[in-house]
């Protein structure tokens, strides 16, 4: 079960529910630990002292504030501690706003609140539910770990999301940071008709649990093939820009492509715009035929080959060509097909 990462109190008006709250998310990336290459000896980083070497221990390290030539102002956390609003342990909400009017960009963590005892469920539920009915969220401030936040709080089912958001000045304007900003430039009818068409035929419902990490799953069988004395296939190259005089027969090709049409390979060449969502909804990993029909095995990259192949459980595959993947694909999924019954 999951620790607290913060404890204190929800208010908004002059109403107060004490809340605690708990991550919202987990990172499952592979960790590695840093050693020297040749040996097995562990690499680490530790606090010492630029002038004199000496490691300083966590106690002895304080804030410093440069003023430039060597001076510094400096200040202690517990002085951090005392001028925090409400002693660090108060989520103040100031408004509630429609969710939808704020930018993607403003999001960074996600955090579950939950009320701190029993006695303050229906309070909690309350706001739930004037939230839920509202389509608002509200917006809050809060200190955690020295530090004051802006966030967004909104109901999820029966719990209360709170969302970490950055401040107005942490967000740049793409206009001034871009070195080359795009200048929107006129389109033809023809090719905004075959992308729009090309975006509805792409068109999926949202569900998350359609979406895996397949680099983290490379970067596994890595560590296990290694392990086994053996080699991996690599990814193949990203493919190359669609140039502007091929856009429409990129767009052709992607709308056949997304509806079932055969098209020939073209080296290097992956179909304009596939996603995820794509390969999830019409590529099952165990399937490779599709209405009884055989897949075009060329049109896929190396990669997917790699992935259908992992799917099937194919022996041996870290080491396949890729003319060898698509034999032994081709092959497991004739083995699998139905026989007609006479």
């Amino acid at each position: 079960m999951a620790r607290a990462t913060w404890t204190g109190a929800l208010t908004f008006g002059l109403v107060t529910v004490p809340v605690s709250m708990f991550s919202a998310t987990e990172d499952h990336t592979t960790r590695f630990r840093q050693i020297q290459r040749g040996t097995a000896d562990r690499v680490r980083i530790r606090r010492t002292n630029e002038r004199t070497g000496d490691e300083v221990p966590f106690n002895e390290i304080v804030k410093g504030y440069d003023l430039g030539d060597d001076q510094y102002v400096v200040i202690e956390p517990s002085e951090l501690d005392e001028i925090a609003p409400g002693r660090s342990r108060l989520i103040e909400v100031s408004g509630f706003v429609d969710l939808a009017a704020v930018d993607p960009v403003y999001f960074v963590s996600g955090y579950f609140l939950a009320p701190r005892g029993e006695e303050f469920t229906q309070v909690y539920s309350l706001l739930v539910e004037a939230l839920e009915e509202s389509g608002r969220a509200a917006v809050a401030t809060m200190v955690m770990r020295g530090r004051q936040y802006l966030t967004a709080i909104r109901p999820t089912g029966d719990v209360l999301e709170l969302h970490t958001l950055h401040w107005a000045d942490e967000v740049r304007d793409p206009a001034e940071e871009l070195p080359n900003p795009p200048v929107r430039t006129r389109v033809s009818a023809e090719q905004l008709s075959a992308a729009k068409q090309l975006i509805e035929a792409m068109s999926v419902e949202w569900t998350p649990t359609e979406y895996r990490d397949d680099y983290e799953d490379r970067v596994r069988e890595l560590i296990d093939a290694k392990r086994a004395g053996q080699e991996i296939v690599t990814a193949e190259a990203a493919p190359e820009a669609t140039n502007v005089i091929d856009l429409m027969e990129a767009l052709r090709r992607s709308l056949d492509r997304s509806a079932g049409a055969p098209t020939a390979p073209t080296a290097r060449t992956a179909p304009a715009g596939r996603s995820k969502a794509t390969t999830a909804k019409k590529r099952s990993p165990k399937a490779v035929s599709t209405a009884g029909k055989k897949e075009d095995l060329g049109a896929l990259s190396k990669a997917e080959l790699y992935q259908r192949a992992a799917g099937l459980d194919l022996p041996g595959r870290s080491k396949m060509t890729r003319d060898q993947l698509e034999r032994a694909i081709a092959k497991a999924a004739s083995a699998n097909r139905p026989k007609a019954v006479a």
